[in-house]
C-alpha cells in the first residue's frame, strides 16, 4: 500500500477547517488549482470523495468527516510532539496556565509564586473565557487550566481535576453605600456565561430584589476597581478582597449564604503530561 500522503492530508484538513477552496489556498500559501490537483490526489489514494460541492461551498460528505476527525488528532498530537521536544534540553522548565476572567488574580499569583520557587520554572500566565481556554487545551496550547466552571465528570479531554477552593460569596462595595441596602444601590454583576450569575440572579428573585444592574463584567479585577471607584456594589470571595476590607476601602453588605464559587484547576489529556502540571495538581493548595 503507498504511503499516505501527510502533506495533502493537512490540506484537506486546512480545507475542511475554513470550508473554502480560496481561504485554504491562502492560509497555505499555494494556488488553488495546486491545492485542488493535492485534493484530488488524496480522494484517488483513499478510494473516497472527501468534500461535496453545494453551490460555492465545500461540504464534508460522510467519509470526509471520518478523516477529518483523524486528521485533526493526527496533527494536534503532531504540535505536542513538536512542544515536548522544544521544551526538552533548556535550562528551564515551561508551563502554560490559562486563567478565565473571572477568577480572582489572588489563585493565579499564588500558583504563578509557587511554581517559580518550587521549581524554577517558566510560567505564562494566558487570560480568557471558559471557551477560549478549552479550545487552546485542546489544541495543546496550555498544561493547566484555572477556572469556575465546573467540569464535566465524562470530558474525554480532560486527565484529571482538582478542587482548590469553594466559597460562599458575599456582597461589597464602597463606603458611601455602607448605609444602603441592596435594594438601593447599584449592582455589577458578573456576565451571564458566569457559574455564579444564575445563582446571583436566582439568590436576587427569592429576596424579592430587582438588581439596580450598572454593568455586566467578565473580568474580576475589573470588577473590584469599579466597586473601589464607587460604581456599584459586587459579588465575591471574601479572601479575594480581605486586604481593601482590612484598609475600609471597601465594605462587606451581606453574606449570601446559598451562592457559592468554586475554583477548579484542570489538566487536559496529553500523550506525554507536563510535569509541571503534575506536581502542580498534586502540590498546590490554595491559602485563603
Amino acid at each position: 500500500m503507498i504511503p499516505l500522503n501527510y502533506n495533502q492530508l493537512y490540506y484537506f484538513h486546512k480545507i475542511a477547517e475554513l470550508g473554502s477552496m480560496v481561504m485554504a489556498s491562502k492560509k497555505l500559501l499555494i494556488s488553488s488549482p495546486a491545492l485542488s490537483m493535492q485534493l484530488k490526489e488524496l480522494e484517488e489514494h483513499l478510494g473516497i470523495a472527501l468534500f461535496a460541492r453545494v453551490g460555492n461551498k465545500l461540504i464534508l460528505t460522510e467519509a470526509g468527516s471520518i478523516v477529518n476527525e483523524y486528521a485533526r488528532d493526527i496533527f494536534k498530537l503532531g504540535f505536542e510532539l513538536r512542544d515536548t521536544l522544544a521544551d526538552r534540553g533548556k535550562e528551564r522548565l515551561k508551563i502554560e496556565i490559562g486563567c478565565q476572567d473571572s477568577i480572582p488574580k489572588k489563585i493565579a499569583d499564588e500558583l504563578v509564586a509557587f511554581l517559580i520557587e518550587s521549581k524554577n520554572c517558566k510560567v505564562i500566565l494566558r487570560e480568557g473565557n471558559w471557551q477560549q481556554l478549552l479550545e487552546k487545551q485542546m489544541n495543546f496550547e496550555l498544561d493547566l487550566i484555572l477556572t469556575n466552571s465546573v467540569p464535566a465528570v465524562n470530558n474525554s479531554q480532560i486527565y484529571e481535576t482538582k478542587l482548590l477552593c469553594r466559597e460562599k460569596l458575599i456582597m461589597v462595595g464602597h463606603p458611601k453605600f455602607k448605609k444602603k441596602t441592596l435594594k438601593d444601590v447599584p449592582i455589577i454583576l458578573p456576565t451571564f456565561d458566569s457559574s455564579s450569575r444564575q445563582k446571583l440572579d436566582h439568590y436576587f428573585r427569592e429576596n424579592n430584589i430587582v438588581p439596580d444592574v450598572v454593568a455586566e463584567v467578565e473580568d474580576k479585577a475589573t470588577e473590584i476597581d469599579l466597586a473601589l471607584k464607587g460604581f456599584g456594589v459586587i459579588s465575591t470571595m471574601k479572601p479575594t478582597v480581605a486586604h481593601l476590607l482590612d484598609q475600609k476601602l471597601l465594605v462587606e453588605f451581606c453574606a449570601l449564604p446559598e451562592v457559592e464559587e468554586e475554583v477548579w484547576m484542570i489538566l487536559g489529556k496529553r500523550k506525554i503530561l507536563n510535569s509541571l502540571a503534575l506536581f502542580a495538581m498534586k502540590n498546590f493548595k490554595y491559602s485563603r
